[in-house]
């Protein structure tokens, strides 16, 4: 086994267990999440921090403890909600509320609380409309009705099997679920029938996406990218990577960006079914999904780096070393880039367009 897949799978698929042992929630042992409303950041390292994006200034914390750790993704409803999952002992979903804060706390209030999973929350949940899609290491997806309070008691079910890491993602007919144990589910966005499962012969542990040829896209640890006819779930490799696809690809009109833990970074044109350009190979292994950007994409990789690449030819335009170990996909906020880096002191640091960090962020005591 080659040593880069020794040490993002002892770091990734381990960290969950390391994350619930004695001591509670500590920054760095595992990978945090990120989400924003365009005026505030929410970060998921152990606790749930709410992050002015005009300074960085810490506006709330929601604390984690040794029976609730939070490290997925949020998601934010269409009314302000921050929807947050535990990965401790506690195996809550909870839904908070940024305009109603404990005076005595200062931190959120709880709208409301779900506790009928079996396992952690690593996966940011799907709103779409009024439903929240919400996956589980469980193998299960539970979708709540967002204006109804009587679901958080009974959610709707699907089994989907395996572990599920995640975020589904929707086309409006139908709700693509990607597995662990290799597997990719698409289900009918209202009935919550299963229409079709495919096996892809390796674990999926980033999203589908769509492209813009309107077919279904997953990369996998098979080290291949798949094409997906979204109706009837026919599938066929369309690019072998050197090495596993941890993360989502990025999708720009017909091309998709995504990396490998080999650490070679690609642009796959879906209309041609060619690369763009030579796979580019920064400094260390890709799990983080790219971003694109006005001028450029991003690319972040496990070595602590930022690299700005061109989408006409794969040049490396420049490069910023934040420090640490970057597995989170940075997060866009206006003209800042927002990147969550691991073994470092400060745990956010706000980058502008030209990679040059214009504030850190580090918890209040």
């Amino acid at each position: 086994m080659r040593k880069k897949f020794v040490l993002v799978s002892t770091i990734l698929l381990g960290a969950f267990l390391l994350s619930a042992c004695a001591g509670g929630p500590v920054h760095g042992s595992t990978w945090p999440g990120l989400a924003t409303d365009g005026n505030t950041m929410y970060l998921t390292d152990g606790s749930v921090y709410a992050v002015n994006l005009n300074d960085g200034r810490q506006l709330w914390r929601y604390p984690g403890s040794t029976k609730l750790i939070f490290y997925a993704p949020p998601a934010i409803t269409p009314d302000g909600l921050v929807i947050v999952g535990s990965a401790g002992t506690d195996y809550s979903l909870i839904a908070l509320n940024p305009s109603d804060i404990n005076p005595e706390t200062r931190a959120p209030f709880e709208a409301w609380k779900f506790s009928g999973a079996r396992d952690r929350w690593v996966a940011a949940p799907l709103v779409a409309g009024d439903k929240l899609f919400a996956p589980n290491s469980d193998g299960n997806l539970y979708i709540l009705d967002l204006q109804d309070g009587r679901s958080v008691k009974d959610a709707t079910v699907v089994e989907i099997s395996g572990r599920l890491w995640a975020q589904p993602t929707t086309d409006g007919e139908r709700i693509y679920v990607t597995s662990l144990d290799h597997s990719v589910t698409a289900i009918d966005a209202n009935t919550y029938d299963i229409l079709w499962r495919e096996d892809l012969g390796g674990a999926v542990p980033g999203s589908a996406v769509l492209g813009g040829d309107g077919m279904l896209y997953v990369g996998s640890l098979a080290s291949q990218l798949e094409r997906f006819d979204p109706v009837t779930g026919a599938h066929q490799p369309v690019l072998d990577a050197e090495n596993w696809i941890w993360s989502t690809p990025a999708v720009e009109g017909d091309t998709l960006y995504f990396g490998d833990v080999d650490g070679n970074f690609y642009s796959f044109n879906t209309a041609t079914g060619s690369l763009n350009w030579k796979p580019v190979k920064p400094d260390g292994p890709i799990t983080a999904s790219p971003l694109i950007r006005e001028d450029h994409i991003l690319v972040a990789t496990e070595s602590g780096s930022i690299f700005a690449v061109s989408r006409e030819n794969g040049r490396v335009l420049w490069t910023v070393e934040v420090g640490g170990k970057i597995y989170t996909t940075p997060a866009p906020a206006g003209d800042l880039t927002i990147v969550a880096p691991l073994e470092t002191e400060f745990y956010l640091s706000a980058l502008d367009a030209n990679g040059r960090q214009v504030w850190p962020f580090t918890p209040e005591d």
